[in-house]
């Protein structure tokens, strides 16, 4: 059913692009299989063959989502409906009243901007389709090109930044008295860097829980050995600054060179 897919997945070369579970091992097959959830067949035919997916990256986001699990939800006038979906403008359900079983059945999106919700397919795959299509259009064709080449493998001098950033230690010491988070920083390395990535999110459950960004700290006058406090703005117009928790991001590979700023040049 979703050959086409599996088709333009196996094109592309560049790691993280897609990112999917399945298919799914055996336990949870099962648990799919035997779910009298009546939700429409396409839907659990993809959910079966790829689990939870992440499709088409762009930055740090993808475009298209699609959850192994749907989230019971309802609309503001208290209409019940099951979130399978999204894409980074808008959430997808299906409406409970809508469910046969056995059957496929309309899919309805609400946007993140306006609010207005509309059903966008008359069904899961038409939908998927349909959003793949549109995250398609998203990049020129020179950018698609070079997404499914994949990306040049990283250059020694590229190699020897991975390796310096693995050097440096942090830690957050405090928040100003203009809201801004107050990191300590210490170059163990033997270079200096122009920045230093770091994840970002919302620590409590709710609407902050929904932050999950990151900040670059512009370490470029921190030179090895060297310990030096910095202050940055981190989402504070967003999230209160003592609702914020600055974790360690993960060793950047090659496709990931836009999302790291240890990259970029120092400055003059």
């Amino acid at each position: 059913m979703f050959e086409w897919l599996v088709d333009e997945m196996a094109k592309v070369k560049t790691r993280k692009f897609y990112l999917v579970d399945g298919p799914l091992p055996a336990d949870k097959r099962e648990l799919v299989e035997r779910s009298e959830l009546p939700v429409p067949p396409s839907y659990k035919s993809f959910v079966l063959q790829f689990g939870n997916a992440k499709l088409y990256r762009m930055g740090s986001q993808y475009r298209v989502q699609v959850f192994a699990g749907p989230s019971a939800d309802e609309t503001e006038e208290g209409e019940p409906r099951l979130y399978f979906g999204r894409t980074d403008e808008a959430a997808a359900y299906f409406k409970e009243s809508l469910l046969v079983p056995g059957r496929e059945t309309p899919v309805f999106e609400w946007q993140y901007e306006d609010g207005i919700e509309q059903q966008t397919a008359n069904g899961f795959e038409e939908w998927l389709r349909k959003k793949c299509a549109w995250a398609r259009r998203s990049y020129t064709k020179k950018r698609w090109q070079e997404i499914e080449k994949g990306p040049l493998p990283f250059s020694d001098q590229e190699k020897r930044i991975v390796e310096a950033r693995r050097k440096f230690r942090w830690r957050v010491v405090g928040i100003s008295s203009s809201g801004h988070i107050q990191f300590e920083v210490h170059n163990g390395s033997d270079v200096v860097l122009p920045f230093l990535s770091v994840c970002i999110r919302g620590k409590r459950r709710g609407t902050d829980a929904m932050l999950n960004g990151g900040v670059w700290l512009p370490v470029g006058s921190v030179f090895p050995g060297q310990t030096a406090m910095i202050e940055k703005e981190c989402y504070k117009d967003v999230v209160d600054p003592q609702d914020v928790e600055a974790f360690e991001k993960p060793d950047p590979e090659p496709e990931d060179r836009d999302r790291y700023w240890e990259f970029k040049p120092l400055p003059t």
